[in-house]
This record gives C-alpha cells, sequence and structure tokens, in this order.
C-alpha cells in the first residue's frame, strides 16, 4: 500500500496539520522531524486541493492586480504555514497525552517509536481516518479503516451512554446487523423501533426502505427499561471518515428523519463522530454550521471519552485495530 501526499489544502489549517504529520507517522521523509521549510517545498511542488483552489487563484489575480513582487507572493506563503503551526501548537497544549508530537521551534517531531502509548497508537487510526484519500494501492483498504472508526465510535459512543445501555453498530456491514437486528433493512427498523420502544412502528414505510442499506444510522445506544411503557432512552449516531465530505451528513441519523418509520414521542439525540480534529488554532469549531443539529465529536472530543473509560488496552487489541496497525506499518511512502 502505498501513501501519497495528493492535493494540498494551504488555506485550511487543520486539513494541511493531518497532512504534516502523516509525513511524519508513514516516514514519508525519511525522519522523524519536519520543519516549516519542508511544507513550503512541498506547497511548491504540489497541486492545490479543489476546494482551496479558488482562493489561490483570486489571491493570484489580486496580487497581480496590485503588481505585488514575488516576495509579497512568498509573505502569503509563510502566512498560511505559520497558520499550520498554530493549529499544531493548539493540537500539543489541547490533546497531551494522546498526541504523538512534539511542536517547538517550527518544527514538528515524533516521538521516538518506542514510546508509541496505547493512546498515540489510537490516534493515529483517528488521524488515518481523517486523510483515506491519501492511502492507495491495497484492495478496499479505505472501507476497511472506515469501518475500524466506526467500530471505535462505538467505545467512544459507550461514554455518553449509562453503563447498562446496549451499544451497536448499525451500519449495513457490521457485525450486530448480521446477528442482532438482521441484514435486510426493512427488518433490522422493526427491530430498532422495538428496542426504541415506539409507540408504533410504520410497518408500510419500512417496507418502502427496501433490504439494503442502513437509513443514515451506523451506531444506536439504547437504554431499555423493559417495563411495558412507550419510550426507551437512545442515542443516534453517524461517522463520517472522510476529510471534508462528513458536514453533508451531520444530520443522516437525526430522529426527525426516522420519524416515517416510527411514532416517537420524542426526538432522540443525535452525535456525529468525524476523525478529523474540527477545531481552528483557539480551539473554536472551524465552522459551526457543522455543529448544529447534532452534538458533534470530533478527534479530540473521542479520544476524551475513551481516556475516561480507560479502554485503550481493550481497544488495541481488537482484531480490527490489529488489522489497521499492520496495514499502517505497510504503508510506502512515495511522491
Amino acid at each position: 500500500m502505498d501513501f501519497i501526499t495528493g492535493d494540498l489544502a494551504p488555506n485550511t489549517p487543520h486539513l494541511f496539520a493531518d497532512l504534516a504529520e502523516l509525513l511524519l507517522m508513514t516516514g514519508y521523509i525519511g525522519r522523524n522531524s519536519l520543519h516549516t521549510n519542508d511544507l513550503a517545498s512541498l506547497l511548491a511542488d504540489g497541486a492545490v486541493d479543489f476546494e482551496d483552489l479558488d482562493i489561490e487563484q483570486d489571491a493570484e489575480v489580486e496580487a497581480a492586480q496590485k503588481g505585488q513582487s514575488s516576495s509579497e507572493k512568498s509573505q502569503r506563503q509563510e502566512n498560511q504555514l505559520e497558520e499550520v503551526f498554530k493549529h499544531l501548537s493548539y493540537r500539543a497544549q489541547a490533546l497531551k497525552a494522546y498526541y504523538p508530537f512534539v511542536v517547538a521551534n517550527n518544527t514538528l517531531s515524533l516521538v521516538e517509536p518506542a514510546a508509541l502509548s496505547l493512546r498515540y497508537r489510537v490516534y493515529r487510526l483517528l488521524l488515518a481516518c481523517s486523510r483515506l484519500r491519501s492511502f492507495e494501492g491495497a484492495t478496499g483498504i479505505r472501507q476497511h479503516w472506515a469501518k475500524a472508526f466506526t467500530q471505535l465510535s462505538q467505545y467512544a459512543l459507550a461514554g455518553l451512554a449509562p453503563k447498562q445501555a446496549e451499544v451497536r453498530i448499525f451500519d449495513a456491514n457490521s457485525t450486530d446487523r448480521r446477528d442482532y437486528y438482521g441484514t435486510d433493512l426493512r427488518k433490522a427498523l422493526n427491530k430498532l423501533g422495538q428496542d426504541l420502544a415506539v409507540l408504533t412502528i410504520n410497518g408500510e414505510e419500512c417496507q418502502k426502505a427496501g433490504s439494503s442499506g442502513d437509513a443514515g444510522l451506523d451506531l444506536v445506544a439504547v437504554v431499555n427499561f423493559d417495563d411495558g411503557a412507550a419510550t426507551s432512552y437512545a442515542l443516534l449516531a453517524q461517522c463520517g471518515a472522510q476529510e471534508t465530505g462528513w458536514p453533508q451528513k451531520t444530520l443522516a441519523a437525526h430522529a426527525l428523519r426516522f420519524r416515517s418509520y416510527f411514532q416517537m414521542p420524542f426526538d432522540y439525540p443525535s452525535v456525529m463522530f468525524t476523525p478529523v480534529c474540527y477545531r481552528t488554532a483557539t480551539g473554536e469549531w472551524t465552522d459551526n454550521q457543522a455543529a448544529t443539529g447534532v452534538l458533534l465529536l470530533d478527534r479530540g472530543r473521542i479520544l476524551s471519552l475513551l481516556d475516561a473509560q480507560d479502554c485503550w488496552q481493550a481497544i488495541v487489541e481488537e482484531p480490527w485495530f490489529l488489522a489497521f496497525e499492520n496495514g499502517f506499518l505497510g504503508v510506502n511512502a512515495q511522491d
């Protein structure tokens, strides 16, 4: 399997920061530290991501109109790299024990491999799932790692639910769908409605859903009181192992989307998991719109929930986690 840098996002510091970390994690530059000059060289030779292209083109047009010199243009690049290192510094301060890097003197350094703690190993999974497009050459690897992110999120969701809650994966390709809900979505929705103790299940609408898919629901945590009365307590969650596309999925598991299937006395809380560190250099959301209508759990919040349960050892012993590590450690870095 190969790691490729791909298109760059110089105007999106949290995404460019992920690339910087992966350059070290994968051994792309052949050493354990990366200076801002290394990123400058990458910017000079690399292609710009489509979403950043308009910004760069507008900047070039404006520079030409103002007759800016090459030194003024290089200042723009310096400002971009400065923002990246501000974001990396935020990570080092905010993530602390979870963060497998040191940021100092415009240099990002990877901790010694022998010092990779359980927390650091889980961080590596989240980092890789934030930029799956950079991993190529192994059949289905992106799908396998995205599935691993969902399984990791199952652990994190347990940290939000009461201890007696049952936390299951509703995703179509999961073990829970096969063994508990059933692979046929129509039957799975009926089982879900029973677990949620809804007032009524609209069987006709469930039939219209068809036999495949997951209706936008990846994870569900349920506290069933088993007392014959309507309504269990539940959390409905969606997982987006995507670099930029996940904000379009934030409402995929919202209770509003299930009203055609179930008559519910109230809307269950909705959660959105993303492996991305979706922050500015001051710790705010990059865009508050992505956190509208759901509880947004990004990289830092996921790590915090896992830490509160102290489930690191259990995670790294999971077959899906070991499969990820074996794949990642076999990555070949290339231009």
